[in-house]
Formats: C-alpha cells, sequence, structure tokens
C-alpha cells in the first residue's frame, strides 16, 4: 500500500466512525420531520437549509481551504485571518437579519421572516472557532475533529426532539441548526485554545496571497452551490412550497448518503494531497484509490435504493409521501454522478487551481440554471431528468479537467469505477426483482418487506464482492487466521 494511500487511511477511520454516527442521527432526524411536518413545511426546511448553505460560504471566504494547503503560515498571518472571520461572521449577521423580508417575499412565505432572524444569530457565535477546525484538520487530527461533531450533532438532535413538543416544529428545526454550529464553534475554539490563541493583530498586507487563493475558493463554491441549488430556489419560486417539499424530500433522501459518506474520504485527501502535491503521478494513484473506494460504499446505497425506494419510503415516511418515489429514483442519478465529482475538487486545490474550479463551477452554474429555469416551466420530474442531463455534462468536463491538471488517462479512470459498478447492478437488478415479482405479492407489510430486502441486498453485495476482489479475499483469510492463532 502507498504512503499517500495509508495517511488517506488512516484519517478516514476516524472520520468514517463520526460519520456513521452523524448520518445515522439525520437520517432519524430527517424521518421525524417528515413525519410531523406537511409538504409546505417541508418545502420550508428546503428554503432555510438553502440559505443556511450560501451564507456558510461566505463566512468561510475560502480561508479554510488556502490555512490548509499553504505548506508555511505564521502567527501573525493566522491572527489576522482569525480576526477577519469574525468580522465577516458580524456582517452576515446584519446582512441575514435585515434581508430576511426580502427572502421571505422571494419565496412568497411570510413566515420565513423571523425564522432567518433567529438564524442569523450563529453567524456570531460560530466564527469564534473555525479557524480552529481548518488548523485541526491541516494536522490531520481527525480523532478530535470526529469527536467535537458526534458530540455536537447528539446534543443538537436531543434539542431538537425536546423542541418539538414545546413549540412549532419548523421554529424547533431552525434553534437545533443555531446551537449545532454555535456549539461546534465554541468547541472547536476550546479544543484548540492550548495549542494556539489568535493575538491583536489586523494586518491585511501580509495575507494578500491567501485573500487572493481564497477569493478563487469562496467565487468557486459560491457558483458551485448556486448551481447545486438553484433547482431549490426555481422549484420554490415557480413550482411553489408543496412541490419544492416532494423535491426536497426526494434530494435529501439521496444527497444524505452523498454528503456524508464522501467527506469521510474527501476531506482527508485534501491536506494530504497538498502534502504530495508536486508529484502527478502520486495524486492519480491516490486519486483512484478515493474514487474505488467512494464507488465501492455509495454505488450499492444508492442503486440499492432505487431496487426499494416505494417500500423505503413508505416505512420511513408513510405513503402520503409516495408521490417522491419517482424523483428519488431519477435524482440516484445525479448522486452516483456526485459520488465520482466530489474528490476532483480536492486535486485543483491541493495543486493550487482555484481559479480553475472557479471558471469549472462558474459554466456549469450557467448551464444548470438556464436549463433548470426551462424545466421548471413543466414539472418536477423534467426538472429531476433536466438535473440528470446536466449533471452527466459537468462529470465529463471534470474528467478533462484532471487529464489537464494531473496528467490522468480516462481509461485509468473508468477502469477504475467499472468493476464497482458492474456488481452494484447485480446487486440492485436481483433485489429489485424480488422486489416487484415476489415480495410485493407474498408479503403485505412494507416493514417486514424492507428489513429482508436490504438484508439480502447486503449478502449479495459482500458475496459478489468478495469474490470479485482478491486482495480483499486475502485480508479476510489473514484476520481469520490471526483470530484463529
Amino acid at each position: 500500500m502507498s504512503s499517500i494511500t495509508k495517511q488517506i487511511l488512516s484519517g478516514a477511520k476516524w472520520t468514517s466512525i463520526s460519520t456513521i454516527i452523524i448520518t445515522v442521527i439525520q437520517v432519524v432526524q430527517f424521518a421525524i420531520l417528515g413525519n410531523v411536518l406537511s409538504k409546505e413545511e417541508f418545502g420550508l426546511v428546503g428554503m432555510i437549509t438553502t440559505v443556511t448553505i450560501f451564507t456558510q460560504i461566505l463566512l468561510d471566504m475560502g480561508i479554510g481551504a488556502a490555512i490548509i494547503q499553504k505548506e508555511k503560515v505564521s502567527d501573525d498571518q493566522l491572527s489576522t485571518l482569525y480576526w477577519l472571520n469574525i468580522i465577516v461572521g458580524l456582517l452576515l449577521f446584519f446582512m441575514l437579519f435585515f434581508s430576511s423580508g426580502f427572502i421571505s417575499g422571494f419565496y412568497d412565505q411570510p413566515m420565513l421572516e423571523d425564522l432567518i432572524k433567529i438564524l442569523s444569530i450563529m453567524f456570531l457565535i460560530a466564527p469564534i472557532g473555525q479557524q480552529f477546525q481548518y488548523l485541526l484538520q491541516k494536522a490531520l487530527n481527525f480523532n478530535l475533529l470526529s469527536k467535537i461533531e458526534v458530540i455536537s450533532n447528539v446534543l443538537a438532535f436531543l434539542l431538537l426532539i425536546v423542541l418539538i413538543f414545546l413549540m412549532d416544529e419548523i421554529l424547533a428545526y431552525v434553534l437545533s441548526i443555531v446551537f449545532l454550529n454555535s456549539f461546534k464553534g465554541v468547541y472547536y475554539f476550546y479544543s484548540y485554545a492550548k495549542t494556539w490563541k489568535p493575538k491583536f493583530v489586523l494586518k491585511v498586507s501580509i495575507i494578500k496571497e491567501f485573500l487572493s487563493f481564497g477569493f478563487y475558493q469562496l467565487l468557486s463554491r459560491l457558483v458551485n452551490r448556486v448551481g447545486s441549488n438553484i433547482d431549490y430556489i426555481l422549484i420554490g419560486r415557480f413550482l411553489g412550497a408543496e412541490a419544492l417539499g416532494i423535491y426536497s424530500l426526494a434530494y435529501q433522501i439521496i444527497t444524505i448518503p452523498v454528503l456524508k459518506i464522501n467527506p469521510i474520504i474527501t476531506r482527508v485527501a485534501f491536506p494530504v494531497f497538498s502534502k504530495n502535491q508536486a508529484n502527478n503521478a502520486v495524486l492519480t494513484e491516490g486519486f483512484l484509490n478515493v474514487t474505488k473506494a467512494l464507488a465501492l460504499v455509495s454505488f450499492p446505497i444508492l442503486i440499492g435504493l432505487i431496487s426499494v425506494s416505494d417500500v423505503f419510503v413508505q416505512v420511513v415516511f408513510g405513503e402520503r409521501w409516495l408521490d417522491a418515489v419517482p424523483i428519488i429514483n431519477i435524482l440516484a442519478i445525479v448522486g452516483l454522478l456526485r459520488v465520482l465529482m466530489n474528490p476532483n475538487g480536492s486535486i485543483l486545490l491541493a495543486k493550487g487551481k482555484a481559479n480553475f474550479a472557479f471558471y469549472w463551477d462558474f459554466g456549469i452554474m450557467i448551464l444548470y440554471g438556464v436549463s433548470l429555469y426551462i424545466a421548471t416551466k413543466f414539472n418536477l420530474e423534467v426538472v429531476a431528468w433536466t438535473y440528470v442531463v446536466t449533471s452527466l455534462i459537468n462529470f465529463f468536463v471534470g474528467r478533462w479537467l484532471l487529464k489537464v491538471v494531473i496528467d490522468m488517462e480516462f481509461k485509468e479512470y473508468f477502469k477504475t469505477i467499472l468493476k464497482p459498478l458492474i456488481i452494484t447492478l447485480l446487486m440492485g437488478t436481483t433485489i429489485y426483482l424480488l422486489n416487484v415479482k415476489l415480495f410485493v405479492q407474498l408479503i403485505h407489510i412494507p416493514l417486514v418487506n424492507l428489513v429482508i430486502l436490504v438484508g439480502l441486498g447486503m449478502c449479495v453485495y459482500l458475496l459478489i464482492l468478495f469474490y470479485s476482489y482478491p486482495d480483499m479475499r486475502m485480508l479476510v483469510r489473514k484476520r481469520l487466521r490471526r483470530q484463529k492463532a
């Protein structure tokens, strides 16, 4: 096993543990909200999520990636960047607070105004520890990072459960978001303050290099998020809150695995890639190993979900959400493509090509915006299929960029993902046929259907996987021998 792969896997160990716990918490939270909220109210959750994502990107300003990417950062530079982050947090608080009326008017949802004002409070607290998060990541201290994130998410979830019984469910959800981000900020500060504390220094002249890199990273992340959230914006604006509620449920079901599983690897990959940024051969090897790992974990979840989507929605969210099933099945294709596209950013940033990432994301944002605007003139299924087509274009542009930046061959890349895809399709087809042809007719209890189908799917996948990868068989045999010894 190569050095870069060992570094990634070492960091991924802790990240994976925390991600599994957090994903379980968020799936349960998601299911609870789906059962207590109406479709229109769930649309409000989608609108709040969109606002939160964009403001958090502005708070970061791309500086986090710059701190991790730069090999040497002076104490004065870190201190200046810290206080700049605090100032930006204050500005975001005022911006959100006073623009809440405009945002609620845009969506024609009066309830949003007060909710966004409450949401803005977190920007007074979260910046306190945001830079410490980047420093922990730069130091590859994923053990401590994972601990902070798990504790914060558990406490926020418990708070949400309590508040749901005491007040309006939407208000409870917003307060839990404010608590989660504020608590994490304080916890990051407390955990790293023993190692480093900011001085009272604010010299913008010494951070020009960081601002230049961060500016492109900020623009890249903004246009990337506009591109990936423009469907929410346009559906909420032109198709209404109920349509957004259905789409949001489907989209969240698909993206929870992608957004939670991918960072297990990619969050670790960026600082590791940055330390090997001069060696394209090493970067290519690391990227292909990351891609294979993501495919082997994410593909069976997404394709398996397509196979049982009707039963899954019925059991977890109830029959009233069955309208979301066709959208889930279409968006699962988008999920597969996002799994494969996600590690691209780690390579571009590690190579110092934040400008490349910006130009790419800007072009894709325009493509998404125009095509999805046209699609909203029809219905949700047209919107979903349009998202698939534009994501395919985005995927192939990303492969071309990797060829330019690290000279990675198309043939080598597709060879890496072909086997995981074939294995997963075999599993998915088997479970789909069992679901449609056998279980629907023989077993009339949805929960029993779901448990049996998921269990069979896991067994089929692991069995095919075991016989498809000789290295995996050897690893299992070695461990069995050690246990016997």
